[in-house]
């Protein structure tokens, strides 16, 4: 097995809106957490980035990046929605009129604008550094190969004891990805019967944050295994496909993989 490029792996379940707390969580080369948090403003967010910046990174983010249109959907929302919609994970629609009247801006493009200043690119870019836009819920579907969109976010019909099961499900199939090539290690994320409301949603962030950091993982170590919906001009979400492979030998002893760490 070849070893991925050393490289900063990034993942960010951005707030659509500064009055929501960002999940942020960042990884080593070797897939292990190094640091994650939640962030405020996109100044905290940016220092955060430029603290585990390294000449390679991939920050993977979930939110919308790029947005042209007025209205309607994104091309790379519509193409989404076609492989997924059966299954329950196709993703809202993005446009510029719908977020700039419930959030006032585009926070997800103005802060690629930001990351652009740091020599990130998008993923059609051939940068070092590369920003990726991700969705949890395809990404989800394809690497645990489930039938359809893991129940776990706040929606109408979907009772605070059906999101703890969720969310309990999506820890442990997180915590499997340690087996996995590439690996994401870290320490398991318990949730109690009586977790709700704001406590609940923190933990749902730091969840989806992890996931996005291994997406960025996935794509520093085979970016053929990840599948690029839309376009450079109109927007893209990247998803990765395909239950990833084991990073264990066949008598389930783990194949040990040497690393270079960020900075060495």
């Amino acid at each position: 097995m070849s070893n991925p490029p050393s490289a900063s792996l990034l993942g960010l379940d951005l707030a659509w809106s500064t009055r929501n707390p960002t999940g942020a969580c960042a990884l080593d080369s070797a897939g292990r957490v190094v640091d994650e948090r939640m962030l405020e403003s996109d100044d905290e967010i940016i220092d955060w980035v430029a603290r585990h910046l390294a000449e390679r990174a991939v920050v993977a983010i979930d939110a919308p990046l790029q947005v042209p249109n007025e209205t309607g959907r994104r091309p790379c929302e519509n193409e989404l929605h076609r492989e997924y919609g059966s299954r329950r994970a196709g993703p809202h629609a993005s446009n510029r009129s719908r977020l700039v009247a419930t959030h006032g801006a585009i926070r997800g493009e103005d802060l690629a604008a930001r990351l652009a200043d740091l020599d990130f690119g998008g993923p059609w870019a051939g940068r070092d550094r590369t920003v990726l836009e991700v969705y949890p819920h395809p990404a989800i579907i394809e690497t645990f190969e489930l039938p359809e969109r893991l129940v776990y976010k706040a929606k109408r019909g979907v009772s605070v004891d059906r999101r703890r099961q969720g969310l309990r499900k999506l820890a442990r199939l997180v915590d499997s990805l340690a087996t996995a090539s590439p690996p994401f290690v870290a320490p398991t994320i318990s949730i109690g019967e009586d977790v709700k409301g704001a406590a609940l949603k923190l933990i749902e962030d730091r969840l989806d944050a992890r996931l996005c950091a291994w997406i960025a993982a996935v794509w520093n170590a085979a970016p053929e295994r990840m599948r690029l919906f839309g376009d450079a001009a109109t927007g893209h979400i990247a998803v990765p496909i395909g239950r990833p492979p084991s990073s264990r030998n066949p008598d389930g002893s783990e194949i040990v993989v040497h690393h270079n760490l960020p900075g060495d």
